[in-house]
């Protein structure tokens, strides 16, 4: 891809500065419902409101602290971790371009994971891609975030889980031959990640760094405890959440795949449901509908993966602590930023409420 583009910075997206601005209008009016540009911030009034912000940039042509230069062609960008996110949108297509200082090894595994990832039924095809480039192409996702977990009504919310997210988890766990590992060992090589000095550069401010550190101690501490255990690490989108789900006109896709890894069996559930809390969205803890969700994945998997299926009851516990430290280990790797510190807090927060429901449940 050649080199060079310019975007500047109108509202929350970025759109390249040398397009026409009648072409764009006219493909933010006419795609914007079937690609639902909407859940992007660009409904049409926001998309014309733009398209005259731009051509006043283009008029005027003066340097912007809030412009950048990407080397990929598109219509507009958004900024994501590590890069962003840009789109073509009479192909239909989105880039996900890396920034320079970016660890190639990172930009390599990525690629690798979202290729992988794309054998998976529910997920975007992979079109291109090139690790000397620090990009990849996939298929736009056209769709939208239909799913709200009911808990007025249990049997509505059941029947929505079996049907529709149950089905990606066991794809995803399938995808690839599991791990078994010792519990001991896998708790090991995480708390190597999560070092004081690691933990001691998210911030200056030594309560909140010793708040975190004390959290994952304990949490370290009741793993170590269950003994000499093995348990299964399998395919793991990351950040499998309901916020991630899309509902197609090909049926439900799952986007994001920038945090793929292999990970604790159950570290996909427990992130859909948690993440729940986490937003505030969930009206009850979860605690029965995790438990409900559990039993269910399990006889679906009895047959194919009858290993794992086995010890999944056995090892919610150990699963659900497991997740912790691997969801503040995978926050810790993807997002170096300033709101870190922050999220990680927060999860801690919502960690912590969550066990104390576990415990009286």
């Amino acid at each position: 891809m050649p080199q060079g583009y310019r975007y500047v910075k109108i509202g929350k997206p970025y759109f390249r500065v040398r397009q026409n601005p009648v072409v764009l209008a006219w493909l933010l009016w006419t795609k914007n419902r079937s690609l639902r540009l909407d859940s992007l911030g660009l409904g049409r009034r926001q998309a014309l409101l733009a398209v005259k912000s731009l051509v006043r940039h283009q008029l005027v042509q003066r340097s912007s602290d809030s412009s950048l230069v990407l080397p990929v062609c598109g219509n507009f960008c958004l900024s994501v971790h590590r890069g962003y996110r840009v789109f073509k949108l009479r192909c239909q297509t989105v880039v996900r371009t890396f920034d320079a200082g970016v660890d190639p090894a990172i930009v390599a595994g990525e690629i690798e994971g979202v290729r992988r990832a794309s054998l998976v039924e529910c997920a975007p095809a992979i079109l291109d891609w090139s690790i000397e480039g620090r990009w990849y192409e996939e298929h736009f996702v056209a769709g939208s975030r239909a799913f709200v977990i009911a808990q007025s009504d249990p049997a509505a919310f059941r029947e929505m889980y079996v049907r529709d997210i149950e089905p990606c988890l066991e794809r995803m766990m399938l995808l690839r031959a599991p791990l078994r590992v010792n519990l001991g060992d896998h708790v090991d090589k995480a708390r190597h990640t999560l070092g004081d000095r690691k933990l001691s550069e998210l911030s200056r401010d030594a309560r909140k760094v010793d708040k975190i550190q004390r959290f994952i101690n304990s949490v370290v501490d009741l793993l170590y405890a269950e003994g000499d255990r093995e348990i299964d690490l399998v395919f793991s989108h990351g950040d499998f959440s309901l916020r991630n789900i899309l509902m197609t006109e090909k049926g439900m896709m799952v986007i994001d795949w920038e945090s793929v890894g292999c990970r604790s069996a159950l570290f996909d559930l427990y992130n859909c449901f948690l993440t729940e809390l986490y937003y505030g969205r969930a009206a009850t803890n979860l605690v029965s509908e995790i438990d409900q969700a559990i039993l269910s994945l399990q006889s679906r998997l009895a047959s194919k993966a009858p290993d794992i299926a086995r010890t999944l009851p056995s090892l919610a516990q150990a699963y659900r602590r497991l997740y912790y430290l691997e969801r503040i280990q995978m926050l810790v790797e993807r997002d170096p930023g300033d709101s870190l510190l922050r999220t990680i807090l927060r999860s801690i927060d919502v960690f912590t409420r969550h066990e104390e429901a576990v415990a009286v449940s």
